[in-house]
């Protein structure tokens, strides 16, 4: 399921990449891109909950993130739909917090027996 759930977030990534492509230079988003990148990645996030559940408490890092990365998408989104821009350091701490999240879970997942040093 952690396979999977890489699998969905490589495709948010990728949509990510192309909304923020979009985004940077003012053009106009296409709504339905904006719901099919949150709705997998709500998918993806599930599948990480559910193996966190099942007992991996490395994923606790991940979720932790994704707690501070989704509502500040939502934000950019209301945001964008209620003044028409976006702060470009909301869209690139959005970004750089989503890389660190994607980096971890594909450690975790292509490493299984990794952990964090602390």
């Amino acid at each position: 399921m952690l396979m999977g759930a890489l699998a969905a977030f490589t495709l948010v990534a990728l949509l990510g990449l192309l909304l923020l492509a979009k985004v940077w230079r003012g053009g106009f988003v296409d709504p339905g891109l904006l719901l099919l990148h949150a709705g997998i990645a709500l998918l993806g996030a599930a599948m990480v909950i559910v193996v966190a559940l099942q007992g991996d408490a490395r994923l606790y890092t991940n979720i932790g993130m994704a707690l501070i990365i989704i509502p500040q998408g939502l934000w950019m989104s209301f945001r964008r739909r209620k003044t028409g821009i976006v702060s470009k350091v909301a869209l690139l701490l959005h970004t750089a917090l989503a890389v660190a999240c994607y980096a971890l879970l594909a450690y975790f997942t292509l490493v299984p027996g990794a952990a964090l040093p602390i």
